[in-house]
């Protein structure tokens, strides 16, 4: 009669009691075993991590679109979200990037501080670290942070229309796209032969009175000479219900 065993494996007991050869997982002596094939000839999907991004992006916006809320608490719910996707230790928030010792150009003034700090990241294996130029207890190989990107399945900025009273401005996200795209090509220049992580630039339209224009921020981020738009995916969710902004206000 066929059996089970606890490492899940089928096995037929041999009807005629010929020579019984040791199942390898178990040890039984048994004549046939469904488990013989080498699991390591087995081919194991590889990880769509584009899908799974997409996925907890398409959630989160359907889940909190009608939420009123400051930016903190939208960027933990898309975390959780994430974190449902890929696991509780592979999800970060704001590693930071030191961008001092990257060479020169216009985007310098516009990003300001000598620090990138990038919304939320996924690693490509278990096991989250600080990631920190800085950090005594996970201080960077080349001391700006940028080889950590190297751990990295995906890297994303989010920003959120509903948290600014006068509507999500088209100059704050084209900013988030200078950032990116900075990450991204000096990371590819110093590390040529390593592939960069997936990068997405998300919004989540959900004004309560205002519609975010999607097609005059691709008009922006083409023309600007600092953003390269190869370099990472734009995902905006229109979100419906809006917030209802009339709930929220007090009738005295």
């Amino acid at each position: 009669m066929p059996h089970r065993h606890h490492h899940g494996e089928r096995h037929l007991a041999s009807p005629l009691g010929e020579n019984l050869e040791p199942c390898p997982a178990c040890g039984e002596r048994l004549s046939r075993c469904d488990a013989l094939a080498d699991v390591s000839e087995v081919a194991v999907p590889a990880e769509d991590i584009d899908r799974k991004f997409r996925g907890a992006w398409g959630v989160f916006a359907a889940t909190c679109g009608a939420y009123l809320a400051q930016e903190p608490s939208f960027q933990m719910w898309f975390g959780h979200y994430v974190i449902s996707q890929f696991g509780i230790d592979r999800v970060a928030r704001e590693p930071i990037v030191h961008t001092k010792p990257f060479p020169p150009g216009s985007w310098r003034a516009r990003l300001g501080a000598q620090e990138a700090r990038l919304d939320l990241v996924v690693s490509r294996a278990p096991g989250i670290r600080a990631i920190h130029y800085a950090n005594r207890h996970y201080k960077s190989a080349d001391g700006t942070g940028l080889s950590a990107l190297t751990d990295l399945a995906v890297i994303s900025e989010l920003k959120v229309a509903a948290t600014q009273w006068e509507g999500l401005g088209h100059a704050e996200v084209v900013l988030d796209a200078v950032k990116l795209t900075v990450l991204l090509r000096e990371f590819e220049r110093v590390h040529p032969h390593v592939a960069p992580p997936l990068a997405y630039l998300c919004v989540l339209d959900n004004h309560p009175k205002r519609t975010y224009k999607t097609e005059v921020l691709e008009e922006r981020l083409h023309a600007d000479p600092e953003v390269e738009r190869s370099r990472f995916e734009l995902l905006v969710a229109e979100a419906s219900p809006r917030p209802a902004l009339e709930a929220t206000m007090s009738s005295g």
